[in-house]
């Protein structure tokens, strides 16, 4: 029986597209007639492409954007604005231009997204609406090994998964460690204990099972190794937890080194073409954004030189990527102190602060010349933030502190990014906000794409800018 599986839902999605896609190309031809059955067939296959191609690449078509009204349409006007262009380009350049022409294409446009819009809301939300109604992507999960670190997996699953569970832990195996209690053995109020690996093996044959997660000691590797052997007898995914507190992989993947297996545990982040993607975002948004806000950086420089003496701009070093100092630019804010080695982070009504700067830091016009630095190529307009080399929490120096903050620098510096628009603008005094915002900032990291720097900079006008957390 074929199981249903994020990747099968995703798919119908996009089948579901092409289709209204179609069916709204066969309508356009149609009704209006404006333009032969060729060139129509032809515009809609290239619409479809660019169409799936965008949303693809922006990775769109995930299980959980559909539950999203906002966010399905969002996506298609995404998706569907590339289309239309490509299909104006493509036909301008082919075909001798005439008004009935682009009437007709108008409407075409309008009838496909009319069309994609429906499929969305109709057909995918009923299909999204019966999977979670039967539970068809839940997955039924047996866990052997030691039991204690079993329940423990268990309850943290439990814990951190308080809506929308995609995991129906079945039962727990014991493997070795300690004997279960008599409460694991009834199965009061935790999967129930069934036994050993004798006993998964016939609940694998006689029932359906989507996983098994092994949670023996890694004191023993070849014991783990001898388990996942004999699991590859029933078509189940198996996955081997890790030592609890002493491996934490960001990502993790099997490869070759000559003719011995290795794993890979990180990732060059923004490798082939995404560095190109993300390289074109920035200079495009750093050149349009210098030209939008020219005006208010020169009624701010006027401001700087009035309310107090000394330059206009302020440079100080900073940590970018791999580890590399810089010298970014920002609007002075503060009264000028060669002693000031910004180790000591602005505080609220910090006597430091010039007026002009506190209104400036307010609204974060102090951080807009740093599209310069990312035209230099020293940042990104969306990334983890930098921060000044030795810069401190409490006593301790950030690095002592925040043992994966250096984690960052695997990713140029931005001017805004995901950890500031979910409140990490303003000071940082704590060890746990710190740690919160270097575990926002690797969350980046991992799961960059287009969309989520788009996403990011949207917030920022809209949300972040109007955060009172900065001073």
């Amino acid at each position: 029986m074929t199981r249903w599986t994020h990747g099968l839902v995703n798919r119908l999605v996009i089948l579901c597209d092409l289709t209204m896609i179609a069916l709204a190309t066969l309508a356009g031809y149609l009704i209006w007639h404006e333009l032969s059955w060729s060139q129509t067939a032809v515009l809609g296959v290239i619409a479809a492409s660019v169409y799936a191609g965008t949303l693809t690449l922006g990775q769109a078509f995930r299980v959980e954007h559909y539950k999203r009204l906002r966010r399905q349409i969002v996506h298609v006007l995404i998706g569907g604005i590339p289309a239309a262009l490509a299909v104006l380009l493509v036909y301008y350049a082919l075909v001798p231009a005439e008004d009935e022409d682009l009437t007709a294409l108008g409407h075409w446009a309008t009838i496909a997204a009319l069309a994609l819009l429906v499929g969305r809301l109709l057909l995918v939300g009923w299909l999204i609406r019966s999977i979670n109604r039967r539970g068809l992507l839940r997955r039924d999960v047996l866990v052997i090994g030691d039991l204690d670190r079993a329940y423990a997996l268990v309850r943290n699953y439990y814990e951190e998964q308080q809506g929308e569970r995609l995991l129906d832990f079945i039962a727990v195996f014991r493997d070795e460690g300690r004997p279960a209690t008599p409460a694991e053995l009834a199965g009061e109020g935790v999967p129930p204990m069934r036994g050993g690996l004798a006993e998964l093996f016939a609940y694998a044959r006689r029932d359906t099972v989507d996983m098994v997660i092994v949670t023996k000691s890694w004191n023993d590797v070849r014991a783990i190794g001898e388990v996942a052997q004999q699991l590859n007898r029933f078509a189940v995914d198996v996955m081997l937890e890790l030592e609890p507190g002493t491996f934490k992989p960001g990502y993790a993947g099997l490869t070759s080194i000559a003719d011995h297996r290795a794993l890979q545990v990180q990732q060059r982040p923004l490798k082939g073409s995404l560095g190109i993607f993300k390289a074109v975002e920035d200079y495009t948004v750093a050149t349009l954004g210098l030209i939008l806000v020219s005006p208010v950086l020169l009624l701010a420089a006027l401001a700087i030189k009035l309310d107090s003496p000394g330059p206009v701009l302020f440079r100080q070093a900073r940590i970018g990527l791999n580890n590399r100092e810089f010298t970014v630019y920002k609007l002075r804010t503060m009264h000028v102190n060669p002693a000031d080695d910004g180790s000591v982070a602005a505080v609220r009504e910090d006597p430091r602060i010039t007026r002009v700067g506190a209104l400036l830091r307010s609204f974060s016009i102090d951080e807009l010349p740093q599209l310069l630095n990312v035209l230099k190529g020293d940042m990104s307009v969306v990334g983890p933030r930098p921060h000044v080399p030795n810069m401190r929490i409490t006593e301790d120096v950030r690095y002592e502190a925040i043992s994966d903050y250096v984690a960052r620098y695997r990713m140029k510096p931005g001017i805004t990014g995901w950890a500031q628009i979910n409140g990490m603008r303003g000071g940082i005094y704590t060890v746990e906000k710190a740690e919160r915002g270097v575990e926002l900032d690797l969350y980046y990291i991992e799961h960059w794409s287009i969309w989520f720097d788009i996403r990011i900079l949207l917030l920022t006008v809209t949300k972040g800018l109007a955060d009172n957390s900065a001073f």
